[in-house]
């Protein structure tokens, strides 16, 4: 790319970001009682959707764009406000998990809803959501031009929300279409995070961000959010780990081999050496469970902490978007 194109491809993404920002920009003072300008029933989503295309390889600058104060703070409260994202750990990983824990296996299957894996979270919510929307394709997925996942395994949207979304994007389903959606994601190898993201509600022009749920099923070398270690601490808070869910390392069974950094296992480059040994950052792990599915020597170990962890997080999800009103 050339220098001009590049500095062309920048202005028009600065610019689309200071129509986002402009209302706050020009009230610092009141930041708090800004508004964004709305992207109204989605007649801004085409061109949205160009920028976020062009844009996406540099959105790690973009990141820490919100580490300047202000600029920051400005990002962070029109993209970013209120989000509660959780990201769910591989199925099989769980699984094995569980096999060693008969203690929290038996609490959970006692469960009223007999929950037992990480996938019956998303399932719940999809059963109870009165819309749900299929998108054509995943757009990160898209924007990167992955040659390692499918593309066509779009994001599931619940909530009114999805109303609003422009013709062609996708399409609504029932819960069967979607659960089977989802499996398929899931065979794939690809990792499922839900909750409320303020920046779908923007791009898409749903309305209130109260009025979406997003269901994204995400891989390691294209997900948005392998941005976490630039972005401020206060947005990187708003991705979270699964409740009751960690993950522990066996120094021990761990050879210093370093495989699991030079192939890019953690999207969040929690994994780091130290002292010969790979060691996790619990500040930036989001317990997705992959480097447990790709160590060799068995030395990462994903734990279930907590009888309720299923539970907990439906609880948690509950509150944040309302997908049963018409």
């Amino acid at each position: 790319m050339t220098q001009r194109a590049f500095l062309d491809d920048f202005r028009l993404l600065f610019e689309s970001q200071l129509s986002f920002l402009s209302p706050l920009l020009s009230g610092l003072k009141r930041i708090k009682c800004a508004r964004v300008v709305p992207n109204c029933m989605g007649r801004m989503t085409p061109l949205y959707t160009r920028i976020i295309k062009k844009s996406f390889h540099r959105r790690f600058m973009m990141a820490k764009m919100t580490k300047i104060p202000v600029v920051g703070q400005a990002m962070e409260f029109a993209f970013f406000e209120d989000d509660d994202i959780i990201i769910l750990p591989k199925e099989q990983v769980v699984k094995e998990s569980l096999k060693k824990s008969s203690t929290i296996a038996v609490n959970i299957e006692a469960q009223p809803e007999n929950i037992v894996l990480p996938s019956q979270v998303v399932e719940h919510f999809v059963r109870k959501s009165r819309y749900v929307y299929i998108m054509n394709k995943c757009m990160c997925r898209d924007s990167n031009h992955c040659s390692n996942y499918p593309s066509d395994l779009g994001c599931i949207f619940l909530g009114r929300g999805v109303l609003k979304i422009p013709k062609g994007m996708g399409r609504l389903v029932d819960a069967e279409e979607a659960i089977e959606h989802l499996r398929k994601c899931r065979e794939a190898g690809l990792v499922h995070l839900i909750g409320r993201d303020k920046i779908d509600a923007v791009w898409l022009g749903t309305g209130a961000k109260e009025n979406l749920l997003s269901i994204c099923s995400c891989c390691e070398c294209c997900c948005l959010w392998k941005m976490v270690p630039d972005l401020n601490s206060s947005i990187n808070a708003t991705i979270n780990r699964m409740p009751g869910v960690t993950m522990t390392i066996d120094r021990e069974r761990c050879r210093g081999c370093q495989a699991c950094i030079k192939k890019g296992v953690c999207y969040v480059h929690a994994i780091a050496m130290k002292e010969g040994k790979a060691t996790i950052d619990a500040n930036l792990c989001k317990g997705c469970g992959r480097c447990v599915q790709f160590c060799k020597e068995k030395a990462f170990e994903l734990k279930i902490e907590d009888s309720n962890f299923l539970r907990r997080t439906i609880d948690r999800i509950e509150p944040l978007v309302d997908v049963v009103s018409e």
